[in-house]
């Protein structure tokens, strides 16, 4: 068993560790913190960098509670440094990157919280233990290395890891299509894995933006058939294009999402990023248009389907929901580019 540490958007870390735990069976949580899941498990290090709700994904090397705020914190984060399992974090990355050995490193470092010492000041503490410690091949450079070590300090709290994975893996690679207010890969499958896929799903994205919800959908799991549309025909054209990067298949329409062309009933699980009133849309515009598109959406679900959606309009969405007889089950408050919003899981039993 080896310790980890995934990096979340901030509230999306219980959703994190569910795919963890239902992708490594003997996945044990350590502790949650803001944006970051502290866990255990035998996986091989390489099969972790498949999870598709986390952005990155470290071999925890240190992780230090009761850290004081002074000039004794920097000798701690030295020390733990120094004696924390360098060779085995080491080994795990090699295996994670089919076997070749970094000759290059640097620290990247992280600090929130008052303490009397700088933010580079406890990077610097973690680098002279590092530069005793690593092999003697290996060498510090500003940026470009091989290998990162990152100091997360957060108050009176410190994490210290070598991180496993690259941009690819929150970015992803199919996604060369973007838009305003474009989703967050990482925070689509979240909304997906929200809805509990399962292979008779039939997935609907009404406002399918660059396709990034249908894509990560399909990615997550086997599915019964995807459809994306959006109102904007050039939104329909990244959307084949990102899709057809991915390697998913799915049907891509032109439509008005208040006036869906589809049967009563027909879909199982709608997924949709809604206009916040910020990028996309006004708060005035979005009360008819939030009343429209509950109406719709809950003709076009079965009774017992599932719909998860995100906005920052949470009141205006809530009561929109609630009015049109929806069942909301639960609301998750995430952060995304520093704006808060809310994901709704939301049914329509009893209808």
């Amino acid at each position: 068993m080896h310790d980890y540490y995934a990096m979340t958007l901030p509230g999306i870390e219980t959703v994190a560790f569910s795919e963890i735990r239902a992708r490594f069976s003997d996945a044990e949580l350590v502790k949650f913190a803001r944006g970051i899941v502290l866990f255990r498990t035998a996986a091989p290090p390489g099969d972790l960098l498949q999870l598709r709700t986390t952005e990155d994904v470290y071999v925890a090397l240190a992780h230090i509670t009761d850290l004081g705020r002074g000039p004794d914190a920097l000798r701690v984060l030295h020390s733990a440094t120094a004696h924390s399992d360098l060779a085995g974090a080491l080994a795990a990355f090699r295996r994670a990157h089919g076997g070749a050995a970094p000759r290059t490193w640097r620290v990247v470092s992280q600090k929130e919280g008052t303490h009397t010492f700088r933010r580079m000041d406890a990077g610097q503490a973690v680098t002279d233990a590092l530069r005793r410690a690593l092999p003697r091949g290996m060498h510090l450079v500003p940026d470009d290395a091989d290998v990162e070590f990152w100091l997360w300090l957060h108050g009176g709290e410190a994490l210290i890891g070598l991180r496993l994975s690259d941009a690819t893996m929150r970015h992803r690679r199919y996604k060369h299509e973007h838009l305003p207010a474009s989703l967050r890969p990482t925070v689509a499958a979240a909304l997906a894995w929200l809805a509990q896929p399962q292979a008779t799903d039939v997935v609907l994205d009404p406002m399918c933006g660059a396709g990034t919800l249908v894509i990560e959908r399909a990615l997550l799991g086997p599915l019964a058939r995807a459809t994306g549309g959006d109102i904007r025909t050039e939104a329909v054209a990244l959307a084949q294009r990102n899709a057809r990067a991915a390697g998913i298949t799915a049907d891509w329409h032109e439509w008005d999402a208040r006036a869906l062309p589809l049967d009563d009933a027909s879909v199982t699980t709608l997924l949709t990023n809604l206009p916040f009133g910020k990028q996309i849309g006004t708060l005035t515009t979005n009360v008819e248009l939030y009343t429209a598109l509950a109406r719709e959406f809950r003709r076009v679900v079965a009774p017992d389907g599932t719909l998860v959606a995100l906005t920052s309009d949470d009141r205006l969405w809530d009561a929109t929901l609630r009015e049109h007889g929806w069942r909301i089950t639960k609301k998750l408050v995430v952060v995304i580019l520093g704006q808060p919003a809310t994901v709704f899981v939301a049914g329509g039993a009893g209808r």
